[in-house]
């Protein structure tokens, strides 16, 4: 879309990215459709500015991330035309970006994707789960520092290989991890395996960067552990498998590093392993979801109407999958968890207690138009009598419905 864009355009296009992996990217696909526009990094362009001339349209790649102090800076220095892409059109804390762009304009979802052959179709497991209810939360994320500790102490390495070896033996994965730490653990554990993995962060040299992708793109590295580097834009279509083991409250996150692996291909499933239940928190990549660029994305409650979960995961194959009587992928049975006893019980209390409401009000409604049909004070008497209300109830109604006699 920004390559027709900037093709369109009569004058430059210059397009910012955040990585230099994308950047490379992007001037090969810009190259192969013979359309000419510069590509840059925004901490690049940053330090270069007053070096270019100002642009006809300015493209912001990955544009969820364009509120960071020095990519606002460099749209703000070219104040022209701006165009903001992203596949979660939030910041990583889930609010909104109106105060950057002035329109929202929002494709077709995920589920036409993948019924339209755009995007891969999924399978979904969650073989782990993990206990964030202690970390503490700053900018609408988890601390690093906690979910390395965390990670650390639940030692599910073994857990990580077994699940990839049941699930995705084989398939170029991308294994997302806490910290270059804990990349390094993971990528241990994978390689002592048999199975060929790298760690890939920030901190990778970048000669070393390089060699390390070529390598996963050609197919002799199997498992890319990587920290904080390929949750966006990275396009390698073969990639057909990702393992979440970093939890996150950031829906936009979630999503990003969810989907890494559901590039189209002919015949391809992709596979997402969560160990870390970010889909209690983030859902399911096709959910439907109402983006907006004045309003907070809305987090769906994580038990609908009935009290069961939206989503669970069966403890037999682990699959993941909207709620049903029954796993639809195996067929077994499981029971309530607490959470939706007790959310059951209340449904049903709330209930009762709507009833008793209802006809409490029902009740009165009868008793206030027997009153209302009273036409003399007799007709009063009788009602008095019968409810065993005092004279002066009568002389009050009397009163008030203008009745003498």
């Amino acid at each position: 879309m920004f390559a027709e864009m900037a093709r369109r355009t009569k004058g430059e296009t210059l397009i910012l990215v955040h990585r230099n992996e994308l950047k490379q990217q992007h001037i090969e696909l810009l190259s192969s459709l013979n359309i000419n526009a510069r590509v840059e990094t925004y901490q690049t362009e940053y330090r270069r500015l007053g070096q270019h001339q100002k642009p006809q349209l300015l493209v912001v790649d990955e544009a969820h991330l364009s509120k960071s102090n020095t990519w606002s800076k460099v749209i703000e220095y070219y104040d022209t035309h701006t165009v903001g892409m992203s596949a979660t059109p939030v910041r990583l804390d889930s609010r909104p970006l109106g105060d950057i762009y002035n329109a929202l304009v929002t494709g077709v979802d995920v589920k036409w994707l993948i019924e339209h052959n755009r995007l891969a179709p999924y399978e979904y497991y969650a073989p782990t789960t993990v206990d964030t209810s202690g970390l503490r939360v700053v900018c609408g994320d988890y601390v690093t520092s906690d979910l390395e500790q965390l990670m650390n102490e639940r030692a599910i390495y073994g857990n990580v290989v077994d699940s990839y070896k049941r699930f995705a033996l084989g398939e170029k994965s991308i294994c997302y991890c806490v910290s270059v730490e804990h990349a390094k653990k993971t990528a241990e554990k994978f390689n002592e395996a048999g199975i060929s993995a790298e760690v890939l962060s920030a901190k990778t040299p970048s000669a070393q960067r390089q060699r390390i992708m070529e390598s996963f793109r050609n197919g002799s590295l199997t498992v890319l552990c990587n920290c904080t580097l390929l949750s966006e834009g990275i396009s390698i279509d073969e990639i057909s498998c990702t393992m979440l083991l970093r939890p996150t409250e950031s829906v936009a996150l979630g999503i990003q590093q969810m989907m890494r692996c559901m590039r189209y291909l002919p015949g391809k499933t992709a596979k997402i392993i969560d160990f870390v239940a970010n889909y209690t928190r983030v859902g399911l990549p096709d959910d439907d979801r109402e983006w907006s660029l004045g309003e907070p994305l809305k987090r769906k409650k994580q038990l609908n109407e009935n009290g069961d979960f939206y989503i669970r995961t069966c403890s037999s194959c682990y699959m993941t999958f909207k709620t049903a009587p029954v796993c639809p992928f195996c067929g077994a049975e499981y029971p309530l968890h607490p959470r939706e006893i007790k959310a059951r019980e209340e449904i049903e209390l709330q209930r009762i207690t709507a009833e008793e409401t209802a006809k409490i009000e029902a009740k009165k409604k009868k008793a206030r138009m027997e009153v209302g049909k009273c036409k003399t004070l007799d007709d009063l008497w009788a009602i008095a009598r019968e409810r065993g209300y005092a004279p002066g109830w009568v002389w009050k109604m009397a009163k008030v419905k203008h009745i003498t006699r």
